[in-house]
């Protein structure tokens, strides 16, 4: 019940974070559904108390999110929840915490670094040059440039590239238009379009690229002229969901979210980029989004091309690229 309509990662952390409130509940004698004011205050005040599996107390943002999910489960219910007291607690341990007297218990948001285009290209030289030097399969060189251009041209999520099929690219005489059929903030799979225009440059130019693409499946053995578009390649070249294809986990086809993780920071480490281990595929939507403000796009177009629902996001790239492009200190001589 409480995962209803979510998606895919949000229903499996809050799948967890129920069933661990639920346990807790059990266990301490208290009712989970309706849960008291003061019983989601006490459950707080146990999170803050807990550690993780890394012997570290639990960030005052998972914290959040538990509360999150059990305030859902409620509004789902139809039932009245008041979170008040839970809030007040959780606002006094974020403080706690950020000023903590231990810098190894300090906590601060961890976001991973932005990749603007400069640092996207330095990514796709390094695949083609460890293909060149016979590092990587010259197949998965080629999936692994594309799902970069990909996920920058569209400032997209990891789920909603990894979900994308071959029907979803519409090639016109303009560029591309890509369906993106149902994404974090359309869970009503209402579907939107993104329009993807030509590159500048052959490397990063994600209509050319696609097109290339899109042909490089349709002369595979069999021909692949429909289903997922990013596909996984075994260490033969053989492609996802065609016979043979020899890797772990079931034939499907379609790349998994995780794997797109490991795409961009496998990336980042060839390239030598500065904090590479950090980096993971939110990074090319956030880069995208940044250098798209310091390129002068207005934040309502950066919106609409990202499918944010909101301002409040886009003004935190538009703020940071804008700082860049007009600082407040450029005619200052310093």
């Amino acid at each position: 019940m409480v995962t209803a309509g979510l998606a895919d990662n949000t229903t499996r952390a809050y799948t967890r974070h129920w069933a661990t409130f639920t346990r807790w509940c059990e266990l301490t004698g208290r009712t989970p559904l309706p849960a008291t004011r003061e019983t989601l205050a006490e459950y707080v005040h146990h999170l803050t108390g807990t550690t993780t599996q890394y012997g570290k107390p639990p960030a005052p943002g998972s914290i959040d999110a538990m509360l999150s999910c059990v305030q859902s489960a409620h509004k789902l219910a139809g039932l009245d929840c008041d979170p008040r007291l839970a809030r007040m607690a959780l606002r006094a341990y974020r403080k706690q915490r950020t000023t903590h007297p231990d810098p190894a218990l300090r906590h601060r948001v961890r976001r991973a670094p932005e990749i603007d285009v400069n640092a996207l290209r330095a990514m796709i030289t390094a695949i083609g040059d460890a293909a060149d030097a016979g590092g990587i399969h010259p197949l998965r060189a080629e999936r692994d440039q594309i799902v970069l251009v990909l996920g920058f041209a569209m400032m997209g999520r990891r789920s909603e590239v990894a979900a994308l099929d071959i029907e979803d690219l519409t090639f016109t005489t303009r560029g591309l238009l890509i369906k993106v059929r149902q994404s974090k903030t359309d869970q009503d799979a209402v579907g939107s379009e993104v329009i993807i225009k030509h590159g500048r440059r052959p490397q990063t130019d994600p209509v050319a690229l696609l097109r290339t693409w899109v042909a490089r499946l349709a002369d595979a053995e069999p021909p692949i002229t429909s289903g997922p578009l990013l596909r996984g390649i075994d260490k033969h070249g053989r492609l996802g969901g065609t016979p043979g294809y020899a890797a772990p986990g079931a034939n499907t086809g379609r790349i998994d979210d995780e794997t797109l993780n490991d795409i961009v920071r496998d990336a980042a480490i060839r390239a030598d980029l500065d904090n590479a281990t950090a980096h993971t595929f939110h990074g090319l939507r956030a880069g995208a989004a940044t250098s798209a403000a310091e390129a002068g796009a207005a934040p309502s177009t950066i919106q609409e091309h990202g499918r944010w629902t909101s301002l409040a996001m886009v003004f935190r790239y538009w703020r940071r690229g804008s700082a860049w492009a007009n600082n407040a200190l450029d005619d200052v001589g310093l």
